[in-house]
């Protein structure tokens, strides 16, 4: 069987620290922690400064998607009419149609996986509630 081996042993006395030496400790810590608190607290300031601008962009970008489903039907246009478009084919505005809602989905991922941990979402009072 495996005998337990204590981690302070009893006959070993504690030994005292001059308050000088323990003084010099603390000050030493300080100085090395004030640097990474003030580094990390502006890192988490550009954190929450970006993402709250990034969240008033949100219905900017989004009104992309309504040209993305618009754009199709100019391409019907210029499919059926194509000097209504000015010498582009009818493709373009399909390419134009994908992008536009790809990059308001992606921008919507984006912003949603930047969030900061405990930030509540702005806009979350807009959306309509489950009943």
């Amino acid at each position: 069987m495996i005998e337990e081996q204590p981690i302070v042993k009893a006959n070993v006395q504690a030994t005292t620290c001059k308050p000088l030496v323990r003084l010099l400790r603390y000050v030493v810590r300080v100085t090395a922690a004030l640097p990474v608190a003030i580094v990390r607290g502006i890192v988490f300031c550009a954190w929450y400064l970006a993402y709250s601008f990034l969240c008033l962009l949100r219905p900017v970008v989004n009104v992309m998607m309504l040209g993305g489903l618009i754009m199709p039907l100019v391409a019907f246009i210029a499919f059926v009419k194509p000097e209504a478009a000015n010498g582009m084919p009818f493709w373009v505005f399909l390419v134009m149609a994908a992008g536009f809602v790809g990059f308001a989905r992606g921008y919507s991922k984006f912003v949603d996986w930047i969030t900061p941990p405990g930030e509540p979402d702005p806009a979350a009072r807009y959306r309509p509630r489950d009943r």
